[in-house]
């Protein structure tokens, strides 16, 4: 874009909620996490404006619509010159962070690999996220613009982009696979400025529209939209615990919000999430099941398992001769594991979010250490952890469809396939299961599925 054809400029003021918790990383550690999120010295949570324009980008790319208007932002050559988006950086409250422990498995064996605990701090969900962006139309030297009939049509487009960040299907940050970063719309307007004019001039970055009410057009996503050239699908599972069986995903630690702990507590503990409650404008403690877990434990392994069963190539990139660990390679790995679940050179295309629990029923279940020659108790090995005696989740799992060289067609009956087998009436109950002591816990129920078809056949 050619700064000197600018006569017009059409500003965006969204509201977003984080519908999900938030890893936007520095790569840096402290004394608490290996990887901190990236925030301002006073304490508040910082999105730059590169992370909102690729989301605007990424989103528009999705749409039959949106393609003209995402080839004009980034990418800069000399021909076109500057993109035609500003995205102006957030700075938003974070009154509190959380820290979500992981470790590497590994995929060959099914266990940890010892010595890889690592812990990653994310804003909470819950949290109120603001952008505020800038449009340009006079994108080429010979484009002409028309307030009346082009302005309109411009900002149906970017409507349009929103409502696509509001299915999920793209994030900020890091985790797209594991569900992090997605945005929930809560409000919006916009209004368009004649550059040609002084007040306007002096009003292109204030985003307040002080003074411009009579003009604000108000924001209102549709309901469905068509026209989807980079389709995915949405997939809902209603879970539940196995009557009579116990779950956890444990942590080690207690949420930051607990109560004063005494020498009574459980060595481990049910995983619970941080999120804001905005009525309240304070932090809860919510039992969660994370998306990786069910992730990686039901979907990565089974289907892994199955593909290995039937001969078919399957990296395990913890494996140094794998081909994914391969030196000089010219390309990145194209087996099913690598496409579907990832690796370091692309990341996968199934998604699975948090969900949290509803009427958890928690009970702490205390232990006794057994010598495995002797088969007595071993003394002063007593101990105990909680465990989910009850309740159910919904799991939203995302399948993007839009690499056509990703075989997502062929990951979608391996997945479904394994998701009818947890129903009850189809496989051994509790044969599929998750978390902690999945040896005789963890036991899953899957009730129902639903099904959303965006884009595609």
């Amino acid at each position: 874009m050619n700064l000197t054809n600018c006569r017009h400029a059409l500003v965006f003021s969204i509201e977003f909620r984080l519908r999900t918790p938030l890893m936007l990383m520095t790569g840096d550690g402290d004394e608490i996490s290996d990887n901190t999120i990236e925030k301002t010295p006073d304490g508040r949570l910082h999105i730059n404006g590169y992370v909102w324009s690729s989301l605007i980008r990424r989103a528009l790319q999705r749409l039959n619509d949106g393609k003209a208007i995402a080839e004009q932002i980034g990418k800069y050559d000399a021909t076109k010159g500057v993109s035609a988006l500003w995205c102006e950086s957030s700075l938003e409250l974070l009154p509190q962070c959380d820290r979500r422990p992981g470790i590497v498995i590994s995929r060959r064996w099914g266990s940890t690999a010892k010595g890889l605990l690592y812990s990653e701090e994310n804003a909470p969900a819950g949290l109120p996220i603001s952008l505020k962006f800038i449009w340009f139309p006079e994108c080429e030297p010979k484009h002409t613009f028309d307030p009346v009939k082009d302005e309109p049509d411009i900002r149906n487009r970017f409507t349009q982009a929103l409502w696509v960040i509001d299915q999920g299907i793209e994030n900020i940050g890091a985790g797209w696979s594991y569900g992090f970063g997605r945005l929930s719309f809560e409000k919006g307007q916009s209004w368009l400025l004649d550059l040609t004019k002084s007040e306007d001039r002096t009003r292109l970055f204030d985003f307040q529209a002080s003074g411009k009410e009579s003009q604000i057009q108000r924001i209102t996503l549709p309901q469905n939209i068509t026209g989807i050239c980079l389709p995915w699908k949405k997939i809902i599972l209603h879970f539940t615990v196995s009557p009579g069986q116990m779950l956890a995903v444990h942590t080690r630690h207690p949420q930051l919000d607990a109560d004063i702990l005494d020498e009574k507590a459980p060595d481990s503990f049910v995983f619970r999430s941080l999120a804001y409650n905005a009525k309240e404008s304070k932090i809860e403690s919510i039992v969660t099941i994370p998306g990786k877990a069910v992730r990686q434990a039901l979907f990565s392994t089974q289907i892994e398992r199955r593909l290995r069963t039937m001969g078919l190539p399957a990296c395990d990139i913890s494996d140094s001769k794998s081909p994914c660990n391969r030196p000089n390679r010219s390309a990145p790995c194209d087996c099913r594991r690598c496409l579907w679940f990832g690796s370091t050179d692309c990341s996968g295309i199934l998604a699975v979010l948090d969900a949290s629990v509803k009427g958890p029923a928690i009970e702490v279940v205390h232990r006794l250490a057994i010598c495995e020659h002797s088969h007595q108790n071993i003394p002063q090995k007593l101990f105990s952890g909680e465990y989910l005696t009850n309740g159910s989740f919904d799991m939203e799992v995302l399948l993007d469809q839009a690499r056509p060289d990703s075989q997502a067609g062929e990951l979608e009956i391996y997945l479904k396939s394994l998701l009818n087998e947890m129903k009850p009436e189809n496989g051994p109950d509790g044969w599929h299961r998750i978390g902690a002591t999945s040896t005789c816990t963890g036991q899953l129920q899957l009730k129902d599925m639903e099904e959303t078809i965006y884009g595609g056949a």
